[in-house]
């Protein structure tokens, strides 16, 4: 039996070098990108990317998978707004173009990051208030666009808010300190102050804040299966759907773990947020070098609804960290050892 052919955009990124080779097993991948080293070369910053259309109509794309982006949470807002929202209007272009019925986006828990909700829908957006940053702010105009978009051809238009990505499951590989990892790195430049702390440490953060970790191994199966899921549901207008834990870890188990593999002694945590929030941003930056803006993400996210997912993805698709806990830490001392 023929496979499906499907279209995909970011396939050389930390994520997408991990999807291909699985989506390669159960479909025909063209990928597109600058590189030149791809099916399809094209740039999603060029109108229709520049690619020859019409020559690519009898490729009978069955799906567009669109994960090319920009995720830097310092990023200015041109830039954020180029490769994040007029891209997804290219892509949203291009799929339209070429009759393809189906458009799947891998987009970021940021895009809730200012709900006033207490459990955060995967539709929700938020633009009552201003975001942290021009990042959190361009992915939710990105779903707002795909969400809104006069489809012409496309029939099912899914949207994916992946959970924060970190080292894969079996040997905890990355390829650059961000999100939890910022915790080792600023515990050990503090470390004599923690060491000779007489009573419980007080680090910022909230009980009830529990941080989306997502093993990029994990986020990669279950995109393709969401693909999978899409080609044979033929689901029609727009859904979207968070890609995240059941339950998430908490900031304080966060603190403890990165501390104990990192052979800090310590007389206890107490968490605390009862001061303004730039104060504590300021004063975490000046003493351990915490970057803000992902400090500002560990200590607000909200609690997302996994409901919908995981009638997709079954119960247990995604491990809480305590599973992966020894490999997470052992990719990051892989990591900084060869930096």
């Amino acid at each position: 039996m023929t496979k499906p052919r499907i279209l995909v955009t970011g396939g050389t990124g930390f994520l997408g070098k991990r999807v291909i080779p699985l989506l390669r097993e159960k479909f025909e991948v063209d990928v597109l990108s600058r590189s030149g080293k791809t099916e399809v070369q094209g740039d999603l910053t060029e109108w229709n990317a520049g690619l020859d259309l019409e020559s690519l109509k009898n490729k009978n794309y069955s799906l567009f998978l669109h994960m090319a982006g920009l995720y830097d949470l310092t990023a200015s807002k041109v830039d954020c707004y180029q490769h994040n929202i007029s891209t997804m209007g290219i892509a949203l272009k291009v799929a339209d173009a070429l009759k393809i019925p189906f458009f799947i986006n891998t987009s970021t828990v940021a895009a809730g990051i200012n709900s006033s909700l207490g459990s955060v829908k995967p539709y929700d957006l938020n633009f009552s208030k201003s975001f942290p940053d021009a990042y959190s702010e361009s992915k939710a105009l990105g779903e707002q666009l795909l969400q809104n978009w006069a489809a012409r051809s496309i029939q099912g238009r899914v949207n994916l808010r992946l959970g924060v990505l970190v080292g894969d499951s079996q040997k905890g590989t990355i390829e650059r300190i961000d999100g939890p990892y910022h915790s080792a790195e600023a515990f050990n430049k503090i470390r004599p102050m923690i060491e000779s702390f007489p009573t419980s440490l007080p680090l910022p953060g909230n009980a009830q804040t529990k941080l989306p970790l997502v093993p990029v191994d994990k986020a990669a199966q279950a995109i393709v299966r969401f693909c999978e899921w899409t080609l044979s549901h033929k689901p029609q207008g727009y859904q979207s759907y968070h890609v995240t834990p059941t339950y998430g870890l908490g900031v304080k188990e966060l603190y403890v773990s990165a501390l104990k593999y990192q052979a800090i002694p310590h007389r206890g945590i107490v968490l605390f947020d009862q001061i303004s929030e730039s104060v504590i941003l300021k004063i975490s930056k000046f003493l351990a070098k915490f970057p803000e803006e992902e400090l500002h993400y560990l200590m607000n996210f909200p609690i997302y609804d996994t409901t919908a997912t995981r009638e997709v993805l079954g119960e247990n698709w995604c491990p809480e960290f305590k599973e992966y806990e020894q490999v997470f830490w052992s990719g990051y001392e892989e990591f900084v050892s060869h930096r």
